[in-house]
């Protein structure tokens, strides 16, 4: 009886060892994505997704990895359709996806469904200048220039410091010159 106890571990430790979660090929999906092969980083996400045990958390994430892939790959209502894959995980920072979502409807000329997607995530996330800004720039587009203002406003506000807002906030003469310039490059 001595010797069953160890076997017993052992082949009770095996499945949990098989189904570990395995993230190398979506890490291979991020590298193909940050170095433009973005059809191919669609190709290591998805193969990710049916090889990787991925966790809930994962998943979403990868999810969100694919919608950003499409997007960048000019291919929005796909990328609208991996965002809400992820939407559907229930992810802890899900207005991240929102947000992706909403620029790919923006990409798309829907312009109300950019908007109420970028409401959804500054209402599980005020403070974020991202959405703030991107739905001032969405505001913009239908000519709803005092919300586009307070968006932008808003969105420094936030923390949110680029040169993209600078020049919107410029626009609308709330500031003169670049309170916070890009750094020069180093020569």
């Amino acid at each position: 009886m001595r010797f069953v106890v160890p076997v017993l571990l052992g082949c009770m430790l095996v499945p949990a060892i098989a189904s570990a979660e395995d993230l190398g090929l979506c890490y291979r999906g991020w590298d193909a994505t940050e170095a433009g092969q973005h059809q191919r980083a669609i190709e290591l996400f998805r193969a990710c997704i049916k090889e990787g045990h991925l966790q809930q958390a994962s998943l979403a994430q990868t999810y969100r990895n694919i919608g950003i892939a499409y997007r960048r790959n000019h291919q929005p209502a796909e990328a609208v359709t991996a965002f809400n894959q992820s939407i559907a995980l229930h992810p802890a920072d899900v207005e991240e996806d929102y947000i992706n979502r909403g620029n790919a409807y923006d990409d798309l000329g829907e312009t109300a469904h950019a908007l109420a997607d970028y409401s959804k995530a500054l209402a599980i996330a005020p403070a974020n200048g991202e959405a703030h800004y991107n739905r001032g720039i969405s505001y913009e587009r239908i000519r709803a220039f005092d919300k586009a203002r307070a968006d932008f406003i808003a969105a420094y506000q936030a923390g949110l410091r680029t040169d993209l807002l600078f020049e919107r906030l410029k626009s609308y003469g709330l500031v003169e010159t670049n309170p916070h310039p890009a750094p020069s490059p180093v020569q």
